[in-house]
């Protein structure tokens, strides 16, 4: 009997932070910066906690839209090395600044690189 050797697993989730963005006409670009650590600082572990970004207005890049470094949840675990490291094997992946519309909706691991970019709008 193979029952005794499985590992049950729970998926629950929870919200444990609710946050309110605004980013007024003439705020400057974010330093690049991750939500959260990681639960283990000797191996990479699956996300724990997601940010979900839903804007109230629609966010094109004038705005200052958030920009991403996609795949550096992997990175901020020990950054300086990881990211020497990834620079230098040419593996860091472009940045994304995905534009939203009021509604949709963004989510991602918050250990990931991240910031907000310059409103540069007039309203």
């Amino acid at each position: 009997n193979n029952n005794n050797n499985v590992q049950k697993q729970t998926n629950e989730y929870y919200l444990c932070n609710f946050s309110l963005l605004v980013a007024t006409p003439g705020c400057p670009t974010q330093s690049w910066h991750a939500d959260g650590g990681h639960t283990s600082l000797t191996r990479h572990e699956p996300c724990h906690v997601f940010n979900v970004f839903i804007p109230l207005v629609d966010v094109p890049l004038a705005m200052g839209p958030t920009e991403l470094r996609p795949g550096t949840q992997y990175h901020t675990r020990n950054l300086a090395p990881m990211m020497l490291a990834a620079k230098a094997r040419k593996t860091l992946r472009p940045v994304v600044t995905p534009e939203l519309k009021m509604g949709g909706g963004l989510v991602f691991d918050y250990r990931i690189l991240h910031r907000g970019r310059a409103n540069v709008s007039d309203d």
